[in-house]
């Protein structure tokens, strides 16, 4: 919610969470496209704009993270959420762009439940298209939804590669290396964006501690020599974790 200006005007594009406290005008007037978290395939327990949604439109709780609710994508009531009012307020408040999270849930959902959740991952494309036809100019980039990029990789600017090479494990709260062929599968799943003509933009987030900058620097190379464009986090993203050259 809080973070200095001077230093996040430094980056060529910043994420920023809707409820950021700061000024989203001295950010951009370094030049850095300034995109709002937007989640697409659930919403918090908390979230204001619970008020404006029909409750038809939620699903259970996501076990992984307490306090998150699925949503049904599908639900003309969360379509007019996002595309009425969450998106116009981002505009309104001087965004650039926008930055899709949870966009594997719909797919997941459908994979679980053929009957229950058919068409859950055409209308995930489908929404994300609507936006891209309603704000051309704005910058989108989708974290994950590998099972969406090949019908979404022309409609988007940039994908994240989260996790990619490094990831948080819970079970001792350190951070770890991915496995060679769980790296392997992703670099699967990311082929669409290197075949697209331009190729599109790849941003790795890899989580480790921001105390071990030798570590990082290796994550960084790593990332780099794939052609991506990286940035190491804490898993809670709560500070900003420089590069140290």
């Amino acid at each position: 919610m809080t973070a200095e200006e001077a230093v996040l005007a430094t980056y060529d594009i910043v994420v920023l969470d809707p409820a950021f406290q700061g000024s989203i005008d001295l950010v951009a007037r370094g030049g850095a496209w300034v995109c709002g978290y937007l989640s697409l395939g659930e919403i918090r327990a908390d979230d204001p704009s619970l008020m404006f949604l029909d409750h038809a439109a939620l699903l259970p709780e996501n076990p992984d993270w307490p306090g998150t609710l699925r949503v049904d994508i599908r639900h003309p009531s969360w379509r007019s959420l996002v595309l009425d009012r969450q998106i116009p307020s981002f505009a309104s408040r001087g965004f650039s762009g926008l930055m899709f999270d949870t966009l594997d849930t719909p797919p997941y959902l459908e994979a679980l439940d053929r009957i229950r959740f058919h068409g859950m991952r055409e209308a995930a494309i489908e929404l994300v298209g609507a936006i891209r036809t309603r704000w051309p100019k704005m910058m989108l980039i989708m974290n994950r939804g590998f099972a969406l990029l090949p019908d979404v990789v022309q409609k988007i600017d940039a994908v994240i590669a989260e996790s990619l090479m490094t990831s948080p494990d819970s079970p001792t709260g350190r951070y770890v290396w991915v496995g060679a062929d769980q790296l392997e599968l992703q670099l699967a799943l990311l082929k669409p964006a290197k075949l697209r003509n331009p190729p599109l933009p790849i941003l790795s987030l890899d989580y480790w501690d921001p105390d071990d900058t030798r570590t990082i620097a290796e994550i960084r190379h790593r990332e780099r020599e794939l052609g991506h464009h990286p940035y190491v986090a804490t898993r809670s993203l709560n500070q900003i974790v420089r590069e140290i050259r």
